[in-house]
């Protein structure tokens, strides 16, 4: 990938936000997973927690590529290093999807494999890092994290508080095989949609009300998966977001 390749797309609607990680170099960053017309489904990483990624937000970001992230489906804000504590000035909202059959609709149109009925395998056999799955799920469960930090950080420029992945003891985890699967053993993946773990941190004594509210078991909701693929671990996926829709009724 060349060093200079960057572009400006005016397209970008979010579709997931991963819970907040902490850098080598103490820098709060969220990982944002979207769709562009121009450019199809990709991430764009390290984003400060503070910009306006709201899911179905539709922005115009200047972006370029991430020399240390080789997946053709990964992107960072230009000058996301230098410029971190204006970068969320650099993001300009250009609309925002509402409509429910609208955003159905899109979604539809992204699920995996034919018909919708994807694997995650096949996205992995197609070299690509992040797709969306309908999933048909068999469990969920919270596993306790080896090694947390129970902390809270302020947010840069903020008085809000939140947490990094690395202050929860609890990490959320989903069981399931996908509508066609082409793997042998059902998918367990952790979930890193930053909303379940705000619901973790507001409300330490429920921690398993997260899956009702998420409609899991009900089965007048769809919840279709979107997944990508660790940098460090290509064949490792993980639950980036959950977009759930109530089935409309024909």
């Amino acid at each position: 990938m060349s060093e200079t390749e960057s572009t400006v797309i005016d397209d970008f609607l979010v579709l997931g936000n991963a819970v907040p990680d902490e850098l080598s170099d103490g820098r709060k960053t969220v990982c944002v997973a979207g769709y562009s017309k121009k450019q199809g489904l990709i991430r764009i990483y390290p984003v400060p927690p503070r910009a306006p990624m709201k899911r179905w937000n539709i922005l115009e970001v200047p972006i370029e590529r991430n020399n240390a992230d080789t997946r053709s489906e990964s992107w960072k804000i230009q000058f996301s290093k230098a410029d971190w504590d204006k970068l969320h000035q650099k993001i300009r909202l250009n609309g925002k999807v509402s409509d429910k059959d609208e955003r159905i609709a899109i979604i539809e149109n992204l699920l995996e494999g034919e018909n919708g009925y994807g694997c995650v395998e096949e996205i992995n056999e197609k070299k690509r890092s992040i797709g969306l799955i309908q999933p048909s799920i068999i469990r969920c469960y919270f596993e306790d994290r080896k090694k947390y930090d129970d902390s809270i950080q302020t947010t840069l420029g903020s008085d809000s508080l939140f947490k990094t992945i690395r202050s929860y003891k609890n990490q959320p985890r989903i069981i399931y095989r996908c509508a066609s699967c082409k793997v042998k053993n059902p998918h367990d993946q952790q979930v890193l949609e930053w909303g379940i773990y705000e619901w973790m941190r507001q409300n330490p004594a429920k921690l398993d009300d997260v899956w009702e509210n998420l409609h899991i078991t009900d089965d007048a909701w769809a919840k279709p998966f979107l997944v990508g693929n660790q940098a460090r671990y290509r064949n490792s996926f993980i639950i980036i977001s959950i977009l759930r829709y109530k089935i409309p009724v024909v």
